[in-house]
This record gives C-alpha cells, structure tokens and sequence, in this order.
C-alpha cells in the first residue's frame, strides 16, 4: 500500500523497540532525538530543550503531513504539536504503558490529555489502556507490539551444554520483581536462568547469596540478546504493573519459545498459549520455572501456533490502522478521526 501523506516515525527513545519496528513495516527512517545518558533524571532538564530544539528543526526540514511519536516523554509529542499547529498536517501519539502507570509521568497526565485530544490519533497496546484515551477525549487505536525480527546469524550465545536455558528479559527498572527473581533457590538442577539488563544496581551482598544458576549477563549487543533468545530453551519477562504489554514476550513468541510471565489480564487476554503465568514472588517464580521445564515440549507446540495467529492479527490491524491515518489526514484530520472506531484487539481462536 502506498501512503498518499508523507508520514514520518519520531522517538526520544533510543532503545524503542515499538517504534524501530514500526519504521521496519513502514520502510520508513526512525528518527530518533537523544542527548545525554538515558534513564538519568538528572540530566532532563539539559537534554529535553536540547531534543526539543533539535526536533523542531528536524521537523520544519522533513515537513511531514503525519508524524507518529512515541511517549513517553510527552515533551517529544508536544513537540510535534506545535510543528503541525505552525505548518498544518496532524500527529499520532503512540502512548507505552508508562504514560499512564510511572509515578514520574503522573504530574503531566494534564498534559498528555492535552495532547491525545489533539491528536489524529492514540495507539496503545491493550483496551484497558483504549478505556483511559476514550476517557480524556482522545482516540485510541488498539495496535500490540509486533513479533519483531531477530537475527544471531554467525553468533553462539555461551550456554552451558547440557542445561535447559531460560533468557529472563530485564531491564532492572522499578516495575520489574528484581529482587524475587534473584532469591529463587528451588530449581532443577540442570537449570540455568540468564538475566539480562543493567544489574550495576545489583549489591555485593545480593550478588553473593543468589543461586549459581542465576547469570547476570549485562546489558548485549544486539546480536548477542538475539542469540540468546534464538538458542535459550524458554523465556521469562515478569512486570508488575497492570495493563502492561511486554516486548520480551512479543520476542519469546516471535522465536518460538515457551514463555513465563507475570499473570495479569492484559497478558493473558494475548498470550493465551505456550505461556505459563505466575505471581510476582520468589515461589511463585520457581513454581512457574519448574512448570515450563516440565512441560517444554507442550508448551513450544502451543507457541507456534501464537506466533502464527499473533502475525496474521497484528497485520491486518496494522494495515487497517494506515487505513485510517490516511483517510483521517485526508479528511482534514478531525472530522472522519472522531467518526473511527476501530475494534478491540482480539487475537483469532483457531
């Protein structure tokens, strides 16, 4: 499908898997707006007015009829509020969970009201999200993460031979049950489960009591984190927040692999196979560890047939949803965006 509105994908995130694979399906540039540390605090006040100077003019340059922006930060989706406000054309906010559930994003929940009324259009990843936009007057689009493309072409991940491997997708964030996941003793002897993400955090002390068969791999290059995704024997991504869609989980399914997750309605509403859920506490993780080993051959049948269902779904909403970007922008935006809308989400039962 050609688009006729020049389009154009904008993050302040330079570790925005969503949007990198947006841009893919789109074969489109992801323009990414970064300076400074990433996930400092600190360093916000410099950097935002650096990104949002600097977006401005990216902007002005490219000239897009729709620019699709991901937030948080809401500041990077304001910025292409004024550019269209001053040169016409519409934009897209494309809202992850923490919009909506970090402490730090609550003070300028006013703000992205703001903004997904204004909006062509609110993408979210589940309709428990859907529910709030429609709420603060926006226009939601219910599109999940995609099943992203992995490549470990010519890398061996270092397992252990004769173990069953189990990839633990972390981050180290204040979502994720990093604690109860570094406690856990009972487990298979011939277990090992590797964790990725910035464990800097991880104290001496903890790192001293945690079970052998816990590995802190650091944070990966890309190749590496998709060798061990494509070489691992089961994936575990665990969150603590409610409405959350886990890009780990989207990469479990997209390889195959049977998944351990935290049991949550919006997890289970997609992930309805090949995945056990388990209670975010030390037993409950264990349990959840020994199930998946148990059942392993079960379980990755049941995650082929996801994966399969999981692409077929999302492409068909996808190219719905640049359906209705081009007849929203085509229609002088508002008019026909306030008359769309599109269905839930359902992935098919087959």
């Amino acid at each position: 499908m050609s688009d006729p509105c020049r389009l154009e994908m904008l993050t302040w995130d330079p570790v925005c898997q969503r949007s990198t694979s947006f841009a893919e399906r789109l074969q489109q540039t992801l323009h990414t707006v970064h300076y400074l540390a990433y996930r400092r605090p600190i360093v916000a006040p410099i950097k935002y007015p650096m990104q949002f100077v600097s977006t401005l003019r990216l902007l002005k340059k490219l000239r897009p009829d729709v620019t699709v922006v991901s937030n948080p930060p809401p500041f990077a989706a304001l910025t292409a509020w004024l550019h269209h406000r001053a040169y016409g054309g519409a934009f897209v906010v494309d809202a992850h969970t923490g919009v909506f559930l970090e402490p730090k994003w609550k003070p300028f929940v006013p703000l992205n009201k703001f903004l997904m009324r204004h909006a062509l259009m609110t993408l979210v990843t589940n309709e428990g999200l859907s529910d709030i936009i429609r709420g603060w007057g926006g226009r939601p689009f219910v599109l999940p993460d995609p099943l992203p493309s992995l490549d470990a072409r010519g890398t061996k991940f270092p397992f252990r031979s004769g173990r069953f491997n189990v990839a633990a997708i972390f981050s180290f964030y204040e979502d994720e049950p990093v604690d109860e996941l570094l406690a856990i003793r009972d487990l298979p002897e011939d277990l090992d489960v590797y964790v990725t993400g910035d464990s800097s955090r991880v104290s001496a002390r903890t790192r001293a009591r945690m079970s052998p068969r816990i590995h802190l791999t650091g944070f990966l290059d890309r190749r590496s984190y998709d060798a061990l995704l494509q070489q691992a024997d089961a994936a575990m991504v665990l969150c603590t927040r409610p409405h959350t869609m886990l890009c780990g989980a989207y990469e479990a399914a997209s390889t195959g692999l049977p998944l351990v997750t935290s049991d949550s309605e919006a997890m289970a509403a997609v992930f309805r196979r090949g995945t056990i859920f388990t209670a975010n506490t030390t037993q409950g993780i264990e349990h959840a560890l020994r199930e998946v080993r148990r059942r392993h051959g079960e379980l990755a049948d049941e995650m082929q047939r996801l994966r399969a269902e999981l692409h077929d779904d999302w492409n068909a909403r996808f190219q719905q949803w640049r359906l209705d970007v081009q007849r929203g922008w085509a229609a002088e935006h508002v008019p026909l965006a306030r008359a769309m809308t599109p269905a839930p989400y359902r992935p098919a039962d087959r």
